[in-house]
């Protein structure tokens, strides 16, 4: 092709573009509260955080949660990623002055690939990762996520968002596709080396004022007992062990 008809071919694209602009996507509203403002929620991670020194979270959107957990926990590394450019400039602007509060504009596996370079003593550390990079129009990178992180953390408390919990289906959970944030879709990608704790919401009451209920679980591997203070969402938290699991399933 001549370097005039490459040239043609660069204008006429611009020109498309311009007539036809690609439609940018919705942001939501900025919040002070992240994780749905669910209080329950909230509280279990004020059980959790102040035994970490890490919180990792995969899908950033305008930074409300990694906001949240840099202003409250001013001494736990804040680390998130948005593969979006224009959501991660709006939360790199709702996270400015969190000096612990860090964003990379890149997708999550990119992200959780590149964090041993970035912070070596990761690995070895207490990490609280909140993994929300799923949703509808495009393949979740949730899979590689669970194997990444429970391949190469000894141990670490996971939390997914928008899971189904089972038994309890007034609390909504992702699907797109042949995809659903479910134990069904992710057992495969937990590394077999570890012994896995899993525990859902188990109340009924919607504690956000502006979103419904949303599932989530909180997967705990590697440590020898549940974290101090669990006790304390007693009523409100339901407890799934490995043994658990496979006693039921081979029930059914």
């Amino acid at each position: 092709m001549s370097l005039m008809a490459r040239r043609l071919r660069r204008l006429w694209r611009r020109g498309i573009k311009k007539l036809f602009p690609r439609a940018l996507p919705t942001l939501s509203v900025f919040r002070e509260l992240g994780f749905h403002s669910d209080q329950y929620l909230l509280g279990l991670v004020d059980v959790l955080l102040p035994h970490c020194a890490y919180f990792v979270e995969t899908g950033t959107h305008v930074g409300s949660t990694l906001a949240y957990v840099a202003r409250t926990y001013p001494g736990v590394t804040c680390l998130s990623c948005e593969p979006s450019r224009q959501a991660f400039r709006q939360a790199v602007r709702n996270t400015r002055g969190l000096a612990n509060a860090f964003i990379y504009n890149e997708d999550s596996e990119t992200f959780l690939e590149r964090l041993g370079a970035r912070y070596p003593d990761l690995v070895s550390q207490e990490v609280l990762f909140w993994l929300d990079a799923h949703g509808q129009g495009f393949r979740w990178p949730l899979r590689a996520e669970l194997a990444h992180i429970t391949g190469k953390h000894r141990a670490a408390y996971v939390l997914i968002d928008d899971f189904q919990v089972p038994g309890r289906p007034h609390f909504g959970y992702d699907t797109y596709q042949d995809q659903s944030c479910s134990y069904d879709y992710i057992q495969s990608a937990l590394n077999p080396k570890h012994r896995y704790d899993f525990y859902y919401p188990d109340y009924a009451e919607r504690t956000s004022t502006h979103e419904a209920m949303r599932g989530w679980v909180l997967i705990d591997f590697g440590h020898e007992r549940p974290p101090e203070g669990l006790g304390s969402l007693q009523g409100h938290l339901r407890h799934v062990s490995d043994e658990m699991r496979r006693s039921l399933e081979a029930q059914a």
